[in-house]
């Protein structure tokens, strides 16, 4: 059976919510394309961000073991379990609610595997959503995530890029990112305003720790990016120390963090820290 979001929209007589950046992928090929690149194979644990109205859901069951569906949208779900159960899947558990609130350590334990994460994430919790991807890594082995291009490029940027800023850096220490496709406006429905981007995030292995605190002094530092880094840690230490610390790291005090790379802000954090 063939996958027809057109006609599942008008059977059902859905409309998709533009507050909850409700998207579809029209083109099934598409769908199979990312389960594809994805790498989804017969033994992974597939957890799927937005299920919507299966179009992804199909393909990734099709090749995972088992593919947790995680639906926010309450209308959707009924819809969802008919669809799948038309298409023959009998491998998806649909969980609905937040994908904020899920419990994948849960999952990674209960299964005994870690995870494969796929999904269009939604626009308005997509920087949530890459936070908390980021807190749960050890239980995920990689992501393939749709977002729009301007996040994806935000996720991707280098130091001296005006879109390199705080999720740039700690990706930029814990992940390699490749883009697998790009997705013009008229690939979904209703159309979206903007390109979308599909990537694949894999962690390093040698990554280093990222605690609370570090994330709370680049919040710090970008949140003031046009100041001149020597002015921003003054609230850490005196002049002499800031200056002491800079030159040792050979951070010029008047650059800026934009123009900071990753590694060299983890090791201004660690000196400020321990002095």
């Amino acid at each position: 059976m063939s996958f027809s979001l057109k006609a599942i929209l008008n059977k059902y007589g859905f409309k998709p919510k533009a507050k909850l950046s409700q998207n579809f992928l029209l083109n099934p090929f598409t769908c199979s394309q990312i389960a594809e690149k994805a790498g989804i194979s017969t033994s992974d644990l597939v957890i799927e961000i937005g299920a919507g109205l299966g179009a992804l859901t199909i393909p990734l069951a099709q090749k995972a073991k088992r593919v947790i569906a995680i639906e926010y949208d309450k209308e959707l779900v009924p819809i969802l379990k008919e669809v799948l159960a038309e298409h023959r899947i009998k491998n998806v558990e649909i969980w609905p609610g937040d994908a904020l609130r899920y419990d994948y350590e849960k999952a990674a334990k209960e299964y005994g595997q870690r995870i494969k994460v796929v999904g269009n994430l939604p626009y308005y919790i997509s920087s949530s959503l890459l936070f908390l991807f980021l807190e749960k890594r050890e239980v995920m082995a990689d992501l393939t995530l749709m977002l729009q291009r301007e996040v994806a490029e935000r996720l991707k940027a280098r130091s001296g890029s005006k879109k390199y800023g705080l999720l740039s850096v700690l990706y930029g220490l814990t992940a390699e990112i490749s883009t697998l496709m790009r997705l013009n406006p008229a690939s979904f429905y209703p159309r979206p305003e903007v390109i979308s981007e599909v990537i694949h995030i894999r962690w390093k292995q040698d990554a280093p720790v990222i605690s609370k605190q570090f994330i709370s002094f680049l919040k710090l530092l970008f949140g003031k990016r046009r100041k001149a880094i020597f002015n921003t840690l003054k609230p850490y230490r005196s002049k002499e120390e800031i200056n002491r610390i800079l030159d040792e790291l050979r951070l010029d005090a008047m650059s800026r963090p934009e123009h900071i790379p990753p590694l060299s802000l983890l090791a201004l954090y660690e000196r400020i820290k321990t002095g």
